[in-house]
């Protein structure tokens, strides 16, 4: 098996920001690469996608990058960064939320709440792990993505659930979290 990339994404081209798009997947791919230099390892793969979603004037784009050197399975990586489309700008979470703290508890218990009762199968048996992943901290929640009717949370493998699970979502409507929200 030959080393190979792979791409796979929507095109969407925010103005002032592809910059960052082709900085940040050409950064990505060389580490790769270098690390399999390194190796001299044949049969290793990198893939990297993305998603947009919109709400209001921000765009939140999802990267997914998945390496595999040997092992049981790949290892992914995930990003999400925000852009202003009325300015052209990266935003941060502080730009669309109005209390940080309160937010992460908020969404944690409503997370929590849904994961139990709509997703019992896909997530960890065991309370200590299953809980460790929901804590109300930056940490847990650097995976949000604001869509145009709700918020997605996304939990990588392992977070919440074992890898065989893949990517877990909660989805909070906005009208449970408008108090806190600044758009």
């Amino acid at each position: 098996m030959n080393n190979y990339l792979a791409m796979d994404y929507q095109f969407v081209y925010l103005e002032d920001y592809q910059d960052f798009f082709d900085q940040f997947i050409e950064e990505e791919q060389n580490i790769f690469l270098g690390e399999i230099k390194l190796d001299n390892e044949k049969g290793s793969t990198y893939r990297i996608s993305y998603d947009v979603y919109f709400y209001h004037d921000i765009a939140s784009i999802h990267f997914v990058l998945y390496t595999y050197q040997g092992g049981a399975h790949d290892i992914r990586y995930d990003k999400v960064i925000y852009y202003g489309l009325d300015d052209h700008k990266k935003k941060t979470l502080d730009d669309i939320i109005s209390n940080k703290q309160e937010f992460l508890e908020k969404i944690s218990i409503i997370a929590k709440h849904q994961l139990l009762n709509e997703k019992k199968e896909l997530i960890y048996e065991d309370s200590y792990l299953f809980q460790d992943g929901l804590d109300p901290i930056d940490k847990n929640y650097q995976y949000l993505v604001f869509d145009q009717d709700s918020l997605k949370i996304i939990f990588p493998p392992y977070q919440v659930g074992p890898w065989s699970s893949g990517e877990i979502n909660a989805t909070i409507p906005y009208l449970d979290i408008a108090s806190l929200m600044k758009l």
